[in-house]
């Protein structure tokens, strides 16, 4: 039964960390990359993606790296830490039956004189046993503190933040018309104004309909952006874009992208420059959306 139930724990690591590896190789990120912006060592991720819970600083400390690698892809962390918190207690819940041993005078009287020590020796036991559990807990919390303030203290570069104190900005108000040039420009009296709800997604809004995204990626080799893309509720498109590639969409009212890597989109709207995707960081959801309030 001991072997069955190291199997079964097995399996479903080795399930979680399938799950992390393709979430990780579907967004175009490598191991070296995670490493350098969650500040997790690239043989703790490895492991974790391998299933392997045996890691130096111990299973408290897999469990830590386990949530925050899940959630820097955009997966559910408390989910992932549960399920291994789960699969951590079956293991535990096996345990040998005690053989019974023939009971004599002698060995009773003598057992009598054990259990008065051992009772002595047990209370010592269970103090220690607290103060460890204590230690070990305390140190859990901290660890989970230290990268989470490692994932939010990062500088966000990328798209400057919006300068009034709102968390909404406007870009473009009321161009002027520019004569004598052919090139597809922004519209006349086009006006967009963008907030900020998360750090995962942006919103831009715009008094003019119908809607055109263009997004293009930076032209360095090996650049790659996955995409996700609704128009007015409906997917258009779901792929990996390549160095230097432009994908232009376009609704009536409601334009949703998904973006693997938003840092390396140059995004416009209607003609307007809106600078890349985002910062360096997780997934983010970029919505284009028609208010004639604005």
């Amino acid at each position: 039964m001991a072997e069955e139930v190291m199997n079964g724990k097995h399996e479903k690591l080795a399930e979680l960390g399938e799950t992390i590896r393709a979430r990780r190789e579907n967004l175009g990120l490598s191991v070296q990359e995670v490493q350098e912006k969650t500040k997790i060592r690239s043989k703790y991720l490895m492991a974790i993606e391998a299933g392997d819970d045996k890691i130096a600083p111990g299973k408290a400390y897999f469990r830590v790296f386990l949530k925050s690698y899940a959630e820097f892809l955009g997966l559910d962390g408390l989910e992932f830490s549960r399920i291994y918190s789960e699969v951590s207690e079956n293991k535990n819940r096996y345990r040998p039956h005690a053989v019974d041993i023939p009971r004599t005078p002698s060995n009773e009287r003598a057992g009598g004189k054990r259990r008065r020590v051992r009772r002595k020796k047990g209370m010592g036991w269970v103090v220690k046993a607290l103060i460890a559990l204590a230690l070990l807990a305390a140190v859990g919390w901290g660890v989970a503190r230290l990268y989470d303030h490692f994932l939010r203290s990062e500088d966000p570069g990328g798209i400057a933040a919006p300068e009034n104190g709102n968390g909404t900005g406007k870009i473009g108000d009321d161009p002027e018309p520019n004569e004598g040039n052919s090139t597809e420009g922004p519209a006349v009296g086009a006006r967009v104004e963008r907030s900020d709800p998360s750090e995962e997604v942006t919103v831009f809004k715009i008094n003019q309909t119908p809607l055109k995204v263009t997004l293009e990626t930076s032209p360095e080799e090996g650049t790659k952006c996955w995409i996700h893309v609704k128009a007015d509720g409906e997917t258009a498109m779901e792929k990996t874009m390549g160095p230097g590639e432009t994908v232009d969409i376009t609704a009536e009212n409601e334009i949703q992208v998904r973006a693997g890597k938003p840092w390396v989109l140059s995004l416009r709207l209607n003609g307007q420059d809106l600078g890349v995707g985002g910062p360096y960081g997780p997934v983010k959801d970029l919505i284009f959306s028609y208010d004639q309030g604005i």
